[in-house]
Formats: C-alpha cells, sequence, structure tokens
C-alpha cells in the first residue's frame, strides 16, 4: 500500500502556508465586495466565490493531472508536493471557509446544511489532512473536476454568458470521465483514495444524466414550432 509513501516528518512552510492564505483571501474577498456592491441578488452573489476558485484552482489542478496523473499515471507522485498543487490545495480550503463566513451572512438561503455547511466542513477538514500528509499532488489532481463549475459559476453570476452545451460536455469530461479514470487508478494501484472517488462518481453520475435529460427537455422545446394561433 503506498500510504506508507506520507511523508509525516515535514509539515509545510509556515511562510509559505502564511503567504497563500494571505493571497488566496484577498483574490476571493476583493472581487466579492466589488461584485456585491453592485449585485444584491442573493442568488447571483452565491456564485462569485465559486466562480474565483473553480476558474483558479481549475486549471491549476489541470496541470498537475497532466504532469502526474494522465495519460502516464505516477503513483508514486500521489503522496508528494508540487507548488502548484500545494497552492491550489489551500486556495480550496480558503474558500470553502470564506464560504461559510460569506453565505451565513450575505446569501444563508441559499446556503443550504447539506450542500454548504456540511459539504465545506468534511471538504475542508479532508483536504487540510491530505496537505498535512505532504499529499498536495493526489489531492489536487481531483480539483480538476472544478472546471465545469467555473462554466456552471460564470452562467450563474452572469446570465448572459450562460453556456449550457459547453458546461455539460465538460461535465462529462471531468467529472465523470476523470472521475472514473481515478478510481480505476487509484484501486488499480491500491490507493486508499478510491473509495471516495466510488461515491463522488456515482453522485457526478447522476447529475449528468439530469443534466442531460433537462438539457433534452430544452432542445425539444427550442425547437418545435411555434403555434400560429
Amino acid at each position: 500500500m503506498l500510504a506508507t509513501s506520507f511523508d509525516l516528518n515535514h509539515p509545510a512552510d509556515p511562510s509559505t502556508l502564511s503567504r497563500d492564505l494571505k493571497i488566496a483571501s484577498a483574490a476571493l474577498l476583493i472581487p466579492y465586495a466589488l461584485y456585491a456592491s453592485r449585485v444584491t441578488e442573493p442568488k447571483r452573489r452565491a456564485w462569485l466565490l465559486t466562480l474565483i476558485t473553480a476558474s483558479t484552482c481549475g486549471p491549476l489542478a489541470l496541470g498537475v493531472v497532466l504532469a502526474h496523473v494522465w495519460p502516464t499515471f505516477d503513483a508514486a507522485a500521489q503522496f508528494t508536493d508540487a507548488p502548484a498543487a500545494t497552492f491550489a490545495c489551500r486556495f480550496f480550503v480558503t474558500f470553502l471557509v470564506l464560504d461559510c463566513a460569506v453565505g451565513a451572512v450575505h446569501y444563508p438561503k441559499q446556503f443550504h446544511l447539506f450542500e454548504g455547511w456540511f459539504h465545506h466542513a468534511a471538504y475542508a477538514l479532508f483536504f487540510s489532512w491530505g496537505l498535512t500528509r505532504r499529499a498536495s499532488v493526489g489531492f489536487a489532481s481531483t480539483l480538476a473536476m472544478e472546471i465545469p463549475t467555473a462554466l456552471l459559476a460564470l452562467g450563474k453570476c452572469f446570465p448572459a454568458c450562460r453556456l449550457d452545451l459547453p458546461y455539460g460536455v465538460s461535465f462529462a469530461a471531468f467529472r465523470v470521465g476523470l472521475n472514473l479514470y481515478l478510481l480505476a487508478q487509484w484501486y488499480g494501484n491500491g490507493l486508499f483514495l478510491w473509495p471516495c472517488a466510488v461515491a463522488t462518481l456515482a453522485l457526478h453520475s447522476h447529475w449528468f444524466w439530469r443534466w442531460c435529460k433537462s438539457y433534452g427537455r430544452r432542445a425539444a422545446k427550442d425547437e418545435a414550432p411555434s403555434n400560429p394561433l
């Protein structure tokens, strides 16, 4: 089992941690303050921090995937650190904490118990644990699944920029395809993370099936001839 490859003796550099948290906090809160000063709708406000995070962590994580996960899976590298991977994980944890704080004040009705508080707390603890084990590469690779979230959040914050089909295609590629690939690699290499991939794959597949049904209904409605009466 490669779980023994965790480096437990070298904590993250405190100065780097402080720098990354400051950068992440500023990158999230300054744009949000500017956006919230112009947009009063809680439903749109609730997606801005998500948009910033997904647009930052998704591309960073994609670089990690291309370097260590696909097309060649490096099992040993999953339990190592890389600067971009560590920053992406720290940014994600910062978002989870700040979204709880900002959401409680600015969009409490959009911040639900399970999808908000429970989800954010669980992921914050999980990613923080991975960081303390110096396994940012393995954890950050999952953040490439945030790429479709960036497209979804873009349409929520700026309705004129809604991109339904690109969102669906990217969801299939990352939230289903990449998830399935990670499951196969983690299980095949005996990595303890594979049960997490099973759970997320089941959820993502369900979501994608629902999106396909919804997109199909909208397409049929758009193509239907108008009633001349």
